[in-house]
């Protein structure tokens, strides 16, 4: 179901990658599975407040940069494929009865009405079947339905008009990272993808590479960063440069900078295991939790992977975009390893996906 000559859920791969997030806007091009460009533009904090855009003019400019500076390859397309931040979007598995597609229709938009805070005059929305995938009643068929609210995608849609741009297909965050960080076969493991961005961190569930329940927490790089400079009492600047060397310190020993900070990380180690047994125990999805990958800012951080597995009694692995790149032709991507993982979102978009089967 298309919605303004959009689409929520894309399956074409002829469009750039453009994600924004109120930090930067990054840009990958791909051809069959590889990246030929990409590029990244600071945004500044006088753009987006509280993720609305405050400053319409210079975040075209900024678009406008980011697309022109593409390198090695210059993209010699207009079209791309945008992600929307999670806290803007609503991901929901819906149990449906097992009817005709047409009738599908009309039944999606009334159930959809009982599942989000909006209602459905408000909201563009798509969905497709995945069926068989999760647990479900013989007579049901889940769905896997995308809405946004109509006020915040049209306020997008005519930045990137203003740009220049065609955009040609929307996704949730949550699925173009799944699709780079994951890969495109489909995996038969549960796997929770852990996002601990700059100002805020993301958790998505995925069952075979679908993902089916996401929540986000305020705990971030920057509750880090406030931390440290707070217990030390120093400048902003210099505990980013602690927290860039020394990353969460030596949690195994006696080490002011872990004991500093360590009220944080268990904080954020709360906020995942009641994550973890809200799906489990709640949703039912599945019955354990197979695989737990992380990425963002803080997933390269010194100790941060140790200290979580030691926490959740599971192994912890970082993020590799390798995953949803050609796998037959493994080469190194041209995007520096330590930005790489900075990019997985972009490069979910930019991959594109076939239909799920």
């Amino acid at each position: 179901m298309g919605f303004l000559n959009k689409k929520l859920i894309d399956f074409s791969n002829k469009a750039m990658g453009l994600n924004i997030s109120d930090s930067s806007i990054k840009v990958v091009c791909a051809e069959n599975g590889l990246i030929k460009g990409y590029n990244s533009v600071d945004v500044g904090p006088d753009i987006f407040v509280d993720g609305k855009i405050v400053n319409k003019d210079k975040l075209v400019e900024k678009i406008k940069k980011a697309v022109k500076e593409v390198k090695p390859k210059k993209t010699k397309t207009n079209k791309i494929r945008i992600s929307l931040p999670e806290s803007k979007s609503f991901l929901r598995l819906i149990g449906m009865p097992d009817i005709e597609e047409e009738e599908m229709k009309e039944a999606v938009k009334w159930e959809l009405e009982a599942n989000i805070p909006l209602s459905v005059d408000k909201v563009y929305y798509d969905w497709q079947s995945v069926k068989g995938i999760f647990p479900e009643d013989e007579s049901k068929s889940n769905i896997l339905v995308l809405a946004a609210a109509k006020k915040v995608v049209n306020k997008f849609l005519e930045v990137f008009d203003l740009a220049g741009l065609d955009v040609v297909g929307i996704e949730s965050e949550s699925s173009a990272m799944t699709r780079s960080l994951l890969g495109q076969k489909r995996s038969q493991k549960t796997s929770l993808i852990i996002d601990l961005g700059r100002n805020k961190s993301n958790f998505i569930f995925t069952v075979k590479g679908i993902p089916c329940f996401t929540s986000s927490i305020p705990i971030s790089e920057q509750t880090i960063i406030n931390e440290i400079a707070k217990k030390f009492k120093i400048s902003a600047k210099k505990a980013i440069k602690i927290e860039k060397e020394n990353g969460i310190g030596h949690f195994f020993e006696d080490d002011p900078l872990f004991t500093s900070i360590e009220s944080v990380l268990q904080g954020l180690v709360n906020e995942i295991k009641k994550s973890i047994d809200f799906y489990l125990e709640g949703l039912k999805y599945s019955e354990s939790i197979d695989r737990i990958v992380i990425c963002g800012k803080l997933s390269g951080a010194p100790g941060m992977i140790p200290y979580l597995s030691k926490e959740l009694k599971n192994n912890v692995e970082e993020g590799n975009i390798r995953t949803g790149l050609n796998p037959e032709k493994k080469i190194l991507p041209i995007i520096e390893r330590e930005d790489a993982i900075g990019y997985a979102t972009a490069i979910g978009l930019a991959l594109g996906e076939s239909k799920i089967n």
